[in-house]
């Protein structure tokens, strides 16, 4: 008798041990789905559990092609429906519910009939079948990588049939890849396993994250997508404990409250990890300005998530570069986040760009301040993408008098106040005064520092702006990405432009593949784009020819190589931030496995995080080299071309008299640019030309074209010439 009760006390021991709540797979990816190929309107009600599928086709899921990781191949051109019912004996036992669904490129997903998710890209509930995607998406599990995970009410399950009805759509006809592959994950309490196991993968969203970086978490209503635009609302909590060891699930000490979330960004949003844009609001909706993680009170703040950047500090590296050199650039902190429970990789928190005393600290411009000194500033304007402007969105921008260096045009941006605020006054102030800028810049005189372009602009922030974006050899740091802004007149001055501040170096510091930017050599803002629609300005070129301008240069670059951008004090820059990211860009690799992959636009596939470093090191080291060859060892000579005559350059016309050629001789002491300009007897203007010269003794050759052009009849002719804008010396020519 005792043997008897023994065992039957161990049998319900096991029994209790086993009944405790887990998680499990109710629907996998490779269950057998019916599925209707979508190149047309599938017949209504189709995502409902009463509609009759029997006439769709039936396969082992997931579905897709092109990255041969699909049980079932499909050539899909627009759409692919699919159906999965099951059945629940219990739904009492389940309490929570998960979709991870792997895509490519876009997708919704219905429960019994009601909408649950839709990826990011989508902006409507039905699409038709036809529907386009705003952007695509790579699928990543085949690469190792997570699928993506949205929460699901568990109320909408029911005992006995439910059905998860999926559209999954391609981005065009001509994608060359597709997938769709989702799991419907349940926690439930229940001996033994009741459906499938969870799959290798599967990240329990339970398990507690310890981080020595703060961790963020976002939860948006009913575990809805965030969307591109506009701002949804969420609830944002921020464990940021003092002792510097923080826990999730932990007490949200930080910042606890609500907070409107969109998706930012162009291209990055293709991304698995995206970026966001968040500003923390009230109960009410109403801005709420809060400081996080130290950072001055504001309401409106940037998630960056570096994705193509594998070493996550790019951004970091240039911002703390530029705040050194005195100039204000965004502050950051580095955290990971988790969005619906989801774990999302190592985040970068930043203030985003905008008018406040804490950040750029400009006079407030209101509308009606359109005169007097009331109109003179603040204005915060760019270089940028901004709108497509194909189809014309004038009132957003304005273009420059002047071409960029490759012959396109110059677009400028109004970004404060926004294109929809400025009023028509404050439109013209600004454009007028920037192309004032341009027009002193481009002129003869634009070394004068009366008459020239000095009186227009802040000459150093100028300069900082140039050398950080230079030293991360910034692809986008002078076309793109280009902030500049202005405040109001002081009483007895003009306020100037200032260039700033720095922003966005993801493909910077050796990152991208394209416009020779992984060299280490060569100055980006001079590089010439003429099939880009995005072109560098000639002012970076031009301000280089002052005398005044490039020594002062120099001398803040060397001052600068010998304090913050000294070798020793960038390593150790870098350093301090890869310690702390020792344990968190390993759970970042671990959920974006993207360290031996390409992702656009590396230049470079470390395999490693180690690596990564180390050749971000070494770059890095050897552009300063090359800036050091190129600055530090050499300034313009102290006597200015103005006061060089042409003697000192030897300079040598012959033939003279000449019939249809002529060449000209001349020795400079310095790379420079000769401008050339000839005159008849009257002074009339026949023709002016410009051509680069090296340090050394050269010849130009002028053949009958020239000649042609601006000799036309036989004559006493004068030829001015310039170096670098300023004029030298004038020579007389016969021609006979």
């Amino acid at each position: 008798m005792r043997k008897i009760s023994t065992l039957i006390l161990l049998s319900a021991l096991t029994s209790l041990l086993h009944a405790q709540v887990h998680w499990e797979t109710m629907v996998k990816a490779d269950h057998n789905w019916n599925y209707f190929i979508g190149d047309s309107e599938p017949a209504s009600g189709w995502f409902t559990s009463e509609y009759n599928d029997d006439s769709w086709l039936t396969s082992r899921g997931s579905f897709g092609f092109g990255d041969e990781d699909d049980t079932t191949d499909l050539s899909i051109t627009h759409s692919l429906y699919i159906r999965h019912a099951f059945t629940i004996s219990d739904v009492s036992q389940i309490d929570r519910l998960l979709l991870d669904i792997d895509y490519d490129d876009a997708y919704v997903a219905y429960l019994n009939g009601t909408i649950i998710s839709r990826s990011f890209n989508v902006e409507t509930d039905f699409p038709t079948y036809d529907y386009t995607p705003t952007i695509d998406q790579e699928a990543t599990m085949y690469t190792g990588g997570q699928p993506s995970r949205v929460s699901v009410p568990e109320s909408l399950l029911l005992d006995g049939e439910n059905v998860l009805a999926i559209q999954g759509i391609n981005v065009n006809i001509t994608s060359s890849d597709f997938s769709l592959a989702p799991f419907l994950q349940v926690r439930l309490d229940a001996a033994g396993i009741v459906y499938n196991q969870v799959p290798d993968w599967f990240r329990d969203p339970d398990a507690p994250l310890e981080s020595n970086l703060p961790i963020i978490v976002i939860s948006t209503e009913n575990g809805q997508s965030i969307p591109d635009e506009p701002k949804i609302t969420a609830h944002m909590g921020i464990v940021n404990n003092e002792s510097g060891l923080n826990q999730f699930p932990g007490t949200f000490n930080d910042y606890d409250g609500k907070i409107g979330i969109e998706l930012r960004g162009a291209s990055s949003q293709g991304y698995a990890k995206k970026g966001y844009g968040l500003e923390t609001r009230l109960e009410n909706g109403e801005n709420n300005n809060v400081s996080l993680l130290g950072m001055p009170v504001e309401n409106d703040w940037v998630l960056h998530g570096p994705y193509s950047d594998k070493s996550l500090i790019r951004n970091i590296l240039a911002y703390h570069f530029a705040a050194e050199m005195g100039q204000y650039a965004p502050r950051t902190r580095l955290c990971e986040l988790l969005v619906n429970n989801n774990y999302s990789g190592v985040y970068v928190l930043t203030e985003k760009i905008k008018r406040d005393t804490f950040r750029l600290d400009i006079g407030k411009l209101t509308a009606d301040e359109v005169s007097g000194r009331n109109v003179t500033g603040g204005y915060i304007f760019k270089l940028d993408k901004g709108e497509e402007w194909d189809g014309g969105l004038p009132s957003n921008h304005w273009v420059s008098p002047y071409p960029a260096i490759d012959g396109n045009d110059i677009r400028i941006l109004y970004h404060y106040p926004k294109p929809e605020d400025i009023a028509t006054e404050q439109k013209t102030y600004i454009k007028n005064f920037v192309s004032g800028f341009e027009d002193a810049l481009a002129g003869d005189q634009f070394y004068d520092p009366i008459l020239g372009y000095k009186p227009y602009i802040d000459v150093q922030s100028f300069i900082d702006f140039y050398l950080v974006n230079e030293l991360g050899k910034n692809v986008d740091g002078f076309r793109i990405s280009t902030f500049l802004h202005k405040d109001k007149d002081k009483l007895d001055h003009v306020s100037p432009i200032k260039a700033g501040p720095v922003w966005d170096f993801n493909f910077g510091f050796g990152n991208a593949d394209y416009y020779d930017a992984s060299l280490a050599s060569g100055w980006q803002s001079e590089y010439k784009l003429p099939n880009d629609y995005w072109s560098n300005p000639f002012w970076w070129k031009k301000l280089k020819k002052d005398p005044e301008y490039f020594n002062r240069m120099v001398d803040s670059w060397k001052a600068y190589r010998t304090t913050i951008l000294s070798d020793v004090r960038v390593e150790e820059v870098i350093d301090s931030l890869t310690t702390l990211l020792a344990d968190a860009q390993q759970r970042n690799f671990e959920a974006f496995p993207v360290l031996d992959q390409y992702i656009w636009a590396n230049n470079y596939v470390g395999g490693s995080y180690e690596n990564e470093i180390a050749y971000l090191k070494n770059w890095i080291f050897d552009r300063m080299d090359w800036m050091d060859l190129h600055l530090a060892s050499y300034k313009y000579p102290v006597s200015s071309p103005q006061t060089t005559g042409l003697d000192q350059m030897d300079v040598q016309i012959y033939p003279n008299p000449l019939e249809d050629q002529f060449s000209l001789y001349l020795n400079v002491d310095r790379a420079s640019e000769l401008g050339i300009e000839i005159l008849n007897i009257l002074g009339q203007h026949m023709y002016q030309a410009n051509y680069d010269l090296y340090d050394g003794a050269q010849t130009l050759y002028f053949g009958t074209e020239v000649v042609n052009e601006a000799m036309k009849e036989s004559g006493i002719y004068f030829i001015n010439l310039s170096i670098d804008g300023k004029f030298v010396g004038a020579r007389k020519i016969v021609k006979q």
